[in-house]
């Protein structure tokens, strides 16, 4: 379906809406459900079309239609489609390269993003995650979820840490993975947070190798000697209290222990070669491949 036709068939939709809205008796009106499935289907139509825009005002629409059905859980679920089809609008003029973006979709965005919060309960889940993805686009916001739970907190930490590497707080950035791996370690669930524990032993032992970091409260000295002999007597990952090691890829393993031994000879030959294999990987975070590059930038001077 051409563009032009699709916007006459959301206008036309739009003036059923408001049709819904100005009869008194509703069953002499269009059915509410229906023109909430039109909205629904005319949305599909426009992100197929790659005109998320549109798309986020048909979500409006349904949102509305929702509403007056008295479904809170179908209102809220069409506002966070239509504040995620604002944003992807936003993306789309960044990846074009578009002058003066505007910031319109990021404000429409976040007048969704509240609006469905006012509709959900303080100690909400779904709430909580609205938290989340609102920050992501107004990071200053003073808005606060009373849930809370082991799973958000370590996400509010990695996300913490990701703005300390970004930052050059690399400290910083250490002290808070260490936090998250103190926690998990001390509630006996690493197999609950699998590749998080691996992204942490990663990101920490290449910071430790950044800033030569002395043995402290904050780590074991083990967990550097671990990567200190390159060959099978490293290859199981962090567990200082002896439990079931982290299962990191063997290659992978290998890689780090060479990274750390060509650190601790100042080998710049090896440790540029180690970077360049370790960069190729895909299993390592843009914000790992930047440390690593720092690291052997360190040495180089």
């Amino acid at each position: 379906m051409a563009s032009s036709d699709l916007i006459y068939q959301y206008k036309t939709t739009c003036n059923k809406l408001k049709k819904i809205q100005r009869v008194l008796i509703k069953r002499f009106g269009p059915s509410v459900s229906e023109v909430s499935d039109e909205f629904g289907a005319l949305a599909n139509s426009f992100n197929e079309a790659f005109q998320p825009e549109y798309a986020a005002k048909c979500y409006i629409g349904q949102s509305k239609c929702e509403k007056l059905i008295g479904n809170d859980t179908g209102e809220v679920e069409a506002l966070l489609r239509a504040a995620r089809s604002f944003r992807t609008a936003h993306a789309k003029q960044e990846r074009l390269r578009v002058s003066n973006i505007a910031h319109a979709y990021h404000e429409g965005a976040f007048r969704c993003y509240t609006q469905a919060l006012s509709r959900l309960p303080d100690k909400s889940v779904i709430g909580a995650a609205i938290i989340r993805e609102l920050k992501e686009i107004s990071p200053s916001v003073e808005l606060t979820s009373d849930f809370s739970s082991p799973c958000h907190r370590i996400a509010d930490l990695e996300r913490s840490a990701e703005e300390s590497l970004a930052g050059r707080d690399y400290v910083g950035a250490f002290e808070k993975l260490s936090e998250i791996y103190d926690d998990v370690t001390e509630r006996k669930c690493e197999a609950l947070y699998q590749d998080v524990m691996r992204r942490i032993e990663v990101s920490r032992l290449l910071l430790l190798c950044l800033l030569q970091l002395p043995p402290s409260v904050r780590y074991d000295h083990k967990f550097i000697e671990r990567y200190s002999t390159v060959g099978d007597a490293g290859r199981e990952s962090s567990r200082p209290d002896g439990g079931q090691p982290l299962p990191l890829p063997e290659e992978l393993v290998f890689l780090l222990q060479s990274l750390v031994v060509s650190c601790q000879a100042k080998d710049v030959e090896s440790l540029t070669a180690v970077r360049d294999e370790m960069c190729e990987r895909q299993d390592l975070t843009s914000s790992q491949q930047a440390l690593l590059k720092e690291v052997v930038a360190k040495y180089t001077k």
